[in-house]
């Protein structure tokens, strides 16, 4: 894979990570539950972390990596709070929408890991990366289980 490839990859998944940011934290400001807030929030700060690692990782290509999430995820976190306030702060369906941001995620980097050729050391990052990921899916899945049922 050229440096350019290795951008252009790199800077779709800081996107995902910016947007999976931002969602979490709007998730967590909705919810009400404490356990599942500061699982929300946790999981937030992992997408800010990994948004942070891709960025440099894209410096150090000599590229120059994306900012901020997208403008689709702002009417996204909008809709979330407006949903939730219409349903009384639902925590259910503030996990469906979650659960979107969550598939995105996992999509993208599987993606990265299936259809890009990255050097090893960016494989190694983005396999931690959707591995801690989907770790974190799992917790809010079985979280939403025992909140919710």
């Amino acid at each position: 894979m050229n440096t350019v490839d290795t951008v252009t990859v790199l800077n779709r998944l800081i996107l995902t990570a910016k947007n999976g940011e931002s969602a979490m934290r709007a998730a967590a400001d909705e919810a009400w539950h404490e356990e599942l807030k500061q699982v929300l929030l946790d999981y937030s700060q992992f997408f800010g972390a990994a948004a942070r690692e891709l960025q440099d990782a894209v410096r150090n290509a000599g590229g120059r990596p994306r900012g901020l999430g997208t403008f689709g995820n702002t009417l996204h976190r909008t809709w979330m709070h407006i949903h939730a306030k219409a349903l009384g702060r639902d925590e259910r369906a503030i996990l469906d929408d979650v659960e979107q941001d969550e598939a995105e995620a996992d999509r993208m980097y599987a993606d990265a890991l299936t259809h890009w050729d990255t050097p090893p050391e960016i494989r190694a990052l983005l396999e931690r990366q959707a591995s801690e990921a989907q770790r974190r899916h799992a917790q809010i899945d079985a979280l939403r289980a025992k909140l919710l049922h």
